[in-house]
């Protein structure tokens, strides 16, 4: 199993770098004193939000799996994530039962029972025996990662989905911004001043991401 410290290492390495690359580039614009450009760092700190999200989430699922425990101990949200394959292939509309050729293709319910019952049998003699493996591909930032979207990917996770509900704003205000000069709609100039508020309060995210996964692992929050 990793290491609990090696875990929070991990994290805070990314959010390091991340932090670093933004205030390099940062000063590079104040001595130039270029505020248009001061729309780049919007999308760069955008950029470096959704990706230390995207890996501060793989983290966490690489610690879980880490434990090698049987799913039986996890939460239902773990559990549920770690059979997304599976669960997929019940969805899978056009999956048949080959033992119903002869039922008519309208029969539609036929083929979805068939479905239910194999997924009854496999969670009852193999399923939740199995050791936990959660695919890190779960995680979906979708390019725009607004709030309700964290929100998804926490939840999917089994974590507090509302956990981050007072940074709503902070986030939404970040998107938004992005979202204006990536695709050219933002005409007036960004403020150095209005940028570092925004990065001053993202940055708090960030570090806010850490202190909670670290933890709710500690705690193992993770199991039933």
């Amino acid at each position: 199993m990793q290491d609990i410290l090696e875990f929070r290492s991990d994290m805070e390495e990314s959010l390091s770098w991340r932090i670093n690359e933004i205030i390099t580039l940062k000063n590079l614009l104040r001595e130039d004193n270029n505020v248009p450009v001061v729309k780049t760092l919007i999308v760069m700190l955008y950029a470096h939000f959704e990706g230390f999200f995207k890996d501060c989430l793989e983290c966490y699922i690489r610690y879980i799996n880490s434990t090698e425990l049987l799913l039986n101990k996890f939460s239902d949200s773990i559990i549920t994530a770690s059979l997304n394959r599976e669960y997929a292939a019940f969805e899978n509309m056009n999956r048949k039962c080959k033992e119903l050729t002869s039922v008519p293709p309208t029969e539609e319910f036929l083929h979805k029972f068939h479905r239910r019952r194999e997924l009854t049998q496999k969670l009852a003699s193999d399923y939740l025996n199995r050791k936990i493996r959660i695919d890190e591909k779960i995680i979906n930032t979708k390019s725009n990662l607004d709030y309700s979207v964290v929100q998804e990917n926490m939840y999917v996770l089994g974590l507090d989905y509302n956990y981050f509900s007072d940074k709503q704003d902070t986030i939404t205000k970040l998107v938004r911004l992005r979202n204006s000069v990536a695709h050219g709609s933002q005409k007036e100039p960004i403020e150095f001043t209005e940028f570092e508020k925004i990065e001053k309060d993202i940055f708090e995210v960030m570090e806010e991401i850490i202190k909670y996964l670290f933890e709710f692992c500690s705690e193992e929050k993770y199991l039933k």
